[in-house]
């Protein structure tokens, strides 16, 4: 908590509205800048031109005192309802929303939830838990606390926690929201600042120039798919402006040493899923609906942005290893309503750290130099861990750590997709040497699937056309401190099933649980004859 004798009182606390103006541009932006000695709170109230969620209101404040509440604007994102054959919506999503509030904080901070129509809010509750000090129902409207920066979903009335949601749902439409409380951005760009060209809503931001940074100004843009990027530029989305379109680089490595950054969206819910847009694209140019695409990238960073209802893929950062050249994926937050849409796939050179991905198809590709301190959830399709493109390391480790899945739903039953940690008899060659799981948080009280769906080979019923991984054994991976609430709801085993030419040997399970309770022996898998070598281990004492 905050010593509220050392806070500025609301006379002499920084409370700044100002006009941005510009030769071509003049309108109001309202934002709240808090300074607290020398810490900060950022809020925007408004994003010119596009309205807010239609389900709930949000406010914020520093947590201990009796500084008044400052509203902040929410955003949604809405699966549209249309047939899935056209558009590649998941239909048993049809009228979903999330909504969500970016703000930037560097102390502890309340945020009050209502709800639009002004009907209380009966129960309320943070997920990741671990990461809200305090959840409380105060006059029919939720407050949460938090203590530092984190992202975190906030279940509203038990949508998501009091019913499954999963295969068979036929309930009314499910409308979530999260608190995305940033830590303070670093290194923004002023819009009067040499190098800077400032995009006006509605004009196309240019395609070369003398400038540095692109700085799209408050409100609505589109800049329709496939906008180019530029080695050594950066781009700009503030707090209070969305860009409709796609950012891409298809030339190999042409596009390197690139920022994208800011607290705004960039949203596909204008753009058709390329397999969908007449004339028939190509190849090439499907690949431009990917909302950021960079091929042959280094030294590239995308941080703070929210990817809002990806047409396909959300974020490819394409590149092998290459030491001390890193591309890294920070306190990025996905949307994804559609087929096809994937969360973030590092390839072999990019960090992904403090981000959060809830999607309809697979979340995270399994490989580049690490995840870390991610909020992971699907609803329809997805899994969150993807096994196939695992590497083997000799030279140094990728670890996956402090992760959290705070929901892992299907709407199918036998097929191969879904699940937490998934081979699904895809990709090939040795894998598994020098990755390390750890401290993996499982939460949904009511999962689809089964966790472990590590399958070399795809066995019946979940096999379509009989899938395989081509040679290559799984061996050597490290699953550390791994808690699972909840088995699957519809029973369905935690499976482990190599191929002859494709063995899982030696993994290593220490302090994996199940609802509380320590997993000792290999019977808590189903496994074939081509998996060996498995250890449990427990290591430190089990809270119940």
């Amino acid at each position: 908590m905050i010593d509220s004798s050392k806070i500025l009182r609301p006379d002499t606390t920084t409370m700044i509205s100002q006009a941005l103006r510009l030769a071509t541009f003049s309108i109001m932006i309202l934002q709240c800048v808090m300074v607290l000695g020398e810490e900060s709170l950022i809020i925007e109230s408004a994003v010119p031109g596009l309205a807010p969620s239609s389900h709930y209101v949000v406010r914020v404040r520093p947590a201990g005192t009796d500084l008044p509440w400052q509203e902040a604007y929410v955003w949604e994102t809405v699966c549209k309802q249309v047939d899935r054959k056209t558009d590649a919506y998941f239909d048993t999503l049809a009228g979903w929303s999330h909504s969500y509030v970016n703000f930037e904080t560097s102390i502890a901070v309340e945020v009050e939830i209502s709800r639009v129509d002004g009907q209380p809010i009966r129960t309320a509750a943070v997920h990741p838990q671990r990461k809200a000090s305090a959840c409380v129902i105060v006059d029919g409207k939720a407050i949460v606390t938090l203590e530092k920066p984190c992202l975190v979903a906030v279940d509203i009335n038990g949508q998501m926690d009091e019913q499954d949601t999963g295969k068979g749902y036929k309930g009314p439409p499910i409308h979530t929201i999260s608190i995305f409380a940033n830590p303070p951005l670093l290194n923004k760009p002023h819009a009067d600042e040499a190098g800077v060209y400032c995009v006006q809503p509605g004009q196309q931001p240019p395609t070369g120039g003398d400038w540095k940074t692109l700085y799209f100004l408050p409100g609505v843009h589109d800049i329709g798919p496939g906008y180019q990027l530029h080695a050594h530029c950066q781009y700009y989305i503030p707090g209070n402006a969305i860009v409709y379109g796609t950012f891409s680089n298809q030339t190999w490595g042409a596009g390197h040493h690139i920022r994208i950054f800011g607290m705004g969206t960039l949203s596909g819910a204008r753009l058709k899923h390329p397999e969908y847009v007449s004339p028939e694209l190509s190849q090439a140019q499907q690949k431009q609906y990917r909302p950021i695409e960079i091929v042959g990238t280094t030294d590239t960073q995308v941080e703070g942005i929210t990817i809002a209802d990806s047409a396909t893929h959300s974020l490819m950062l394409i590149h092998p290893y290459k030491k001390d050249h890193p591309n890294a994926v920070r306190w990025t937050k996905i949307f994804t309503w559609r087929a096809n849409g994937d969360g973030i796939n590092p390839f072999g050179n990019t960090l992904i750290e403090d981000c959060f991905i809830r999607t309809q198809d697979d979340s995270l590709y399994v490989s580049g130099l690490g995840i870390r301190r991610t909020v992971l959830w699907n609803d329809a399709n997805g899994s969150s861990f993807v096994l196939s493109s695992l590497p083997e390391l000799t030279d140094r480790q990728l670890i996956v750590e402090d992760c959290d899945v705070i929901y892992s739903r299907a709407k199918w039953h036998h097929w191969s997709g879904g699940r937490v940690f998934n081979m699904r008899g895809e990709g090939g060659g040795a894998a598994g040497r020098g990755v390390i799981f750890r401290n993996i948080n499982i939460e949904d009280p009511r999962p689809t699937l089964q966790q472990f769906f590590v399958c070399m080979t795809m066995p019946e019923p979940y096999s379509r056309h009989g899938e395989s991984r081509s040679a290559g054994d799984l061996a050597g991976v490290l699953f550390q401190n791994i808690s699972i609430a909840a088995p699957s709801v519809l029973g369905e085993p935690q499976l482990l099933w190599g191929a002859p030419n494709a063995r899982i040997r030696n993994l290593r399970f220490e302090n994996l649980t199940v609802s509380g309770q320590p997993i000792l022996d290999a019977s808590f898998f189903k496994i074939n004859a081509d998996v060996d070598g498995l250890t449990f281990e427990k290591t430190t004492p089990l809270v119940p």
